[in-house]
């Protein structure tokens, strides 16, 4: 029996992603601290339990700089552990709205200083993109006007148009939320951890969920899929009323590794390269 595949990916947003949030005039400095703090609290608890996972981070937050804006000893750190680097844009832009040529340069800029940052020994082949946006997808009957931009006026409001893009720089994989119609009208069941699919050269994530409840325990413990995806925020580790937090990430890992199912931890490259 093969096993289930878990894949863990963190949205490491630093302080510029917290500055460019949905909220941004919710931030303040003591955050930018904490959420640094929490990641290295986050890898020792992964390296007791001896599991790798995937970081997404912010590309401005590999440049040089002052700490706590910039902190690529962190990020070195990281990678030595085990865990990928991905790319989360340079800074944590708004893609829906952005012309082309931005979303390349956002792409390529994160994409080379994080490999600078790591000394090349692995390629950031993954995106995760900023807000979980676009979320409209038309070939896949998916439309949300919470893009603030619609296709055609806006281009890069359609996952297509991201996909393309990224195959076009070499990234291999891309994780993506969205609902289509049926599922909006209810008529279509919505796997809550999503797919794992191979579209047009690029491994795509689809609909993950968010932080580490009961509900996805039971999602994994009781369902048969092949991969499951699960997103956190290093920032919420530490705010009790938040699925992300330390109290239910612990739980979570407690209850698969004494399940005694067919689980592995795995990260996004892991997929890739096994293509």
């Amino acid at each position: 029996m093969e096993k289930k595949k878990v894949m863990i990916i963190w949205d490491f947003d630093g302080p510029i992603g917290q500055i460019n949030a949905t909220y941004p005039y919710n931030f303040n400095y003591t955050n930018f601290i904490k959420e640094q703090e929490n990641v290295l609290e986050i890898l020792d608890i992964l390296d007791e339990y001896k599991i790798k996972t995937c970081f997404a981070i912010t590309g401005f937050s590999a440049e040089d700089g002052l700490s706590p804006y910039s902190f690529q000893d962190l990020i070195l750190e990281i990678h030595n552990r085990g865990h990928e680097i991905a790319s989360h844009s340079w800074k944590h832009e708004w893609l829906p709205i952005f012309k082309k040529n931005q979303i390349v340069k956002s792409l390529n800029r994160s994409k080379s200083i994080l490999e600078k940052t790591i000394n090349s020994r692995q390629e950031v082949i993954g995106f995760v993109p900023p807000h979980n946006r676009p979320m409209s997808w038309y070939k896949r009957a998916a439309i949300s006007f919470g893009d603030r931009g619609i296709f055609p006026f806006f281009k890069m409001a359609d996952n297509e148009s991201i996909v393309k893009i990224l195959r076009e720089n070499r990234f291999k994989w891309y994780r993506v939320s969205y609902k289509n119609l049926l599922m909006k009208l209810g008529l279509q069941t919505r796997n809550i951890t999503g797919r794992a699919v191979l579209y047009k050269e690029v491994l795509i994530l689809e609909n993950h969920y968010t932080g580490f409840d009961n509900t996805v325990v039971n999602h994994i413990l009781n369902s048969n899929h092949e991969t499951y995806t699960i997103s956190a925020h290093p920032l919420m580790f530490h705010f009790k009323d938040k699925n992300e937090n330390k109290d239910n990430f612990l739980h979570f890992l407690n209850v698969l590794k004494n399940s005694k199912q067919f689980l592995d931890f795995v990260r996004p490259i892991d997929l890739v390269n096994r293509l």
